[in-house]
């Protein structure tokens, strides 16, 4: 018999579905900037968004917290490496 253990996250699409592909961020100076939404994950209940600069020609991806459709730094790194983990786990791995 086969068995899966259960996923660390699932994907969602609760910004996108609000704003579309891409949604701008304003900082505490005011300053604003483009992010593509490149892929939203739900861990243990939170909802979480890996945001890619508009204007990025690096392709550098950063990852957020989403909370009442606030987007937030995450600073606990093991809330950050458990959140990897499930996108990684999305992305590259087959059900």
């Amino acid at each position: 018999m086969d068995h899966q253990e259960p996923r660390l996250g699932k994907e969602v699409h609760t910004l996108r579905n609000a704003y579309g592909p891409k949604l701008v961020l304003v900082d505490e100076e005011g300053g604003e900037t483009a992010y593509h939404i490149v892929h939203e994950v739900e861990v243990n209940g939170e909802h979480y968004a890996v945001l890619q600069e508009a204007d990025d020609r690096e392709e550098d991806a950063y990852l957020f917290r989403v909370k009442n459709e606030r987007v937030e730094p995450i600073e606990d790194e093991a809330e950050w490496e458990k959140v990897a983990e499930a996108i990684d786990e999305l992305l590259y791995f087959d059900e």
